[in-house]
């Protein structure tokens, strides 16, 4: 507790004699991110194509469900579609929600 206590003294001091203002730059990506955002980006598609195919799926489950007397398949094709439409939403918002949350655009 002590040690705190000091190490905030000191740093307040420093802030005091630094002019007072504590540099906040703007964010930037390092030099060669672009690959990083190219597979972001490849990572993005793919899982939007789970999703995709995932929506696609439930379709059959839900038909195949409802014409064959399988309840459980409908009911399971309901909850499949209704997790890829929530999943497909969750990827197209993420690097917004992120971008704006953390004021990095």
């Amino acid at each position: 507790m002590m040690i705190a206590t000091y190490v905030h003294q000191v740093v307040a001091q420093l802030a005091i004699h630094a002019g007072g203002v504590v540099p906040d730059p703007a964010p930037a990506p390092p030099d060669g991110s672009n690959a990083l955002v190219t597979l972001l980006s490849w990572v993005k598609w793919g899982a939007l194509v789970c999703c995709a195919g995932a929506a696609v799926t439930a379709g059959g489950m839900i038909a195949l469900g409802n014409t064959s007397r399988r309840a459980e398949m409908a009911e399971r094709g309901k909850v499949t579609l209704i997790c890829a439409v929530i999943g497909a939403v969750v990827i197209a918002v993420a690097g917004t929600l992120i971008t704006s949350s953390y004021g990095l655009g």
